[in-house]
C-alpha cells in the first residue's frame, strides 16, 4: 500500500471519531458566563475510539518513518524540490529513467556497506543521477557522519588557528562537526560543536566518509564526469549521497563547441581535442547497451589531535561497480 493511501485512511479515521469536536458557536458565552458566575465549564472527554485513531496514527506514521527509503524519488519530492517545481522537463526525463538496484558488486571493507540505490541514466536531458547510502557494519561500535559535516564553515584552519572561538570565529585551530535539524531529526541544543559532543552517542568510535570519484567503463577512457552532489545524514545514521552528473558530451555537437574552444584557447587546444577523443569513444561503447561505472570512496575513523594529512587522504579505502543498463543510449 502506498505512503499516500495509508495517510489518507489515517485522515478518514481521525475525521471520522473527530466529528463530535467541531467548534461549539456557543462555547465562547459558555466561557465567558462562566467567569461571571463561577460555573465550571463540563469538559468533553475523549472518545475510546478517538483515542484508539490517535495511537493508530502515530503507529503507522512511525511505521512509514522507519521504512522511508531515501532515494531519487524521496529527495526530489522532500529535500530538493526545485528542480521538480521549476524544471519538469529534467525532472519528469530523471525520474522515468530510473532503474533500482542496479547490478553491483562493492570492495571487502571492514567498516561500512555502500549500496546503490537507484540510477537514472538520461540522455535525452543530458543528465546521470545516482543515489547511494552507506552504512555502518557495526552500529554498536561506530557512528558515522559525512566529511562534508566536519567543518561546513570552511573556518578551519589547523595549527596557528585561535582555541579561543566564537560562532562567527574564521581561525578555528580545532574541528567541529555539523548537524542538521532537517533530515537527522536532531534536538540538541546546538547544531555545530567538538565532534565528540556532536554525536549520538559520543562513547563510540566516529568515522567519516567521504566520496571520492565516479569514472566510466573502468576508467579506461578518462572522460571527467563532473556535476553536483548532495549529502546528508538520516535518522537511523546512513549517509546518504545524491550525484547530478552532467553529460554534454553524449551529443555530438560537442565537438563542434570544444573546436570552437579550442580556437579560441590555443594554450588549450591539446586538452580540447582529448576531451573529443573521449567522448566520440564513449559514445562508441554505448551502443552496446551496457555501462560499467565504478564509485570510490573512503572512510576514516576521527580522532582528537589526528593529523590533517591523515583525516583527509588516509583511512579506508573503497568501490562500489555497479552496471547501468539505460533505457535509452542516444541523446
Amino acid at each position: 500500500m502506498k505512503d499516500e493511501q495509508i495517510r489518507a485512511q489515517i485522515h478518514q479515521a481521525v475525521d471520522a471519531h473527530a466529528e463530535h469536536l467541531r467548534t461549539d458557536p456557543f462555547l465562547a458565552q459558555r466561557i465567558m458566563n462562566q467567569e461571571r458566575t463561577g460555573e465550571p465549564v463540563v469538559k468533553k472527554r475523549l472518545s475510546v475510539g478517538l483515542v484508539l485513531a490517535i495511537v493508530l496514527m502515530l503507529v503507522a506514521v512511525t511505521a512509514l518513518a522507519a521504512g522511508i527509503i531515501y532515494n531519487l524519488g524521496w529527495y526530489y519530492t522532500n529535500r530538493d524540490n526545485y528542480l521538480r517545481d521549476n524544471n519538469p522537463t529534467v525532472y519528469e526525463a530523471i525520474m522515468s529513467n530510473v532503474i533500482e538496484n542496479p547490478e553491483q558488486e562493492q570492495s571487502s571493507n571492514n567498516l561500512v556497506d555502500v549500496t546503490i540505490q537507484d540510477v537514472s541514466w538520461s540522455p535525452e536531458v543530458k543528465k546521470l543521477t545516482i543515489s547511494f547510502r552507506a552504512s555502518v557494519k557495526d552500529p554498536d561500535h561506530f557512528e558515522m557522519h559525512g566529511m562534508w559535516a566536519l567543518d561546513t564553515d570552511g573556518a578551519y584552519i589547523g595549527e596557528g588557528g585561535s582555541t579561543t572561538v566564537t560562532d562567527d570565529s574564521e581561525d578555528r585551530a580545532m574541528h567541529w562537526l555539523w548537524r542538521s535539524f532537517e533530515t537527522e531529526d536532531y534536538e540538541g541544543p546546538c547544531y555545530y560543536g567538538p565532534p565528540f559532543e556532536m554525536m549520538d552517542d559520543g562513547s563510540k568510535r566516529l568515522l567519516l566518509i567521504e566520496r571520492n570519484g565516479i569514472t566510466l567503463f573502468d576508467g579506461t577512457i578518462p572522460m571527467d564526469v563532473s556535476g553536483s552532489m548532495d549529502m546528508f545524514r538520516t535518522p537511523k545514521g546512513d549517509i546518504v549521497f545524491v550525484e547530478e552528473i552532467d553529460l554534454e558530451w553524449l551529443s555530438e555537437d560537442y565537438d563542434q563547441r570544444m573546436a570552437e574552444y579550442a580556437n579560441q584557447n590555443p594554450d588549450m587546444k591539446e586538452y580540447a581535442e582529448s576531451r573529443v577523443t573521449n567522448a566520440q569513444a564513449i559514445r562508441e561503447k554505448l551502443k552496446d547497451g551496457m555501462i560499467p561505472v565504478r564509485l570510490t570512496y573512503s572512510v576514516v575513523e576521527y580522532t582528537e589531535g589526528m593529523d590533517d594529512l591523515e583525516l583527509y587522504t588516509g583511512g579506508e579505502q573503497g568501490y562500489v561497480d555497479f552496471v547501468i543498463r539505460p533505457k535509452q543510449t542516444k541523446p
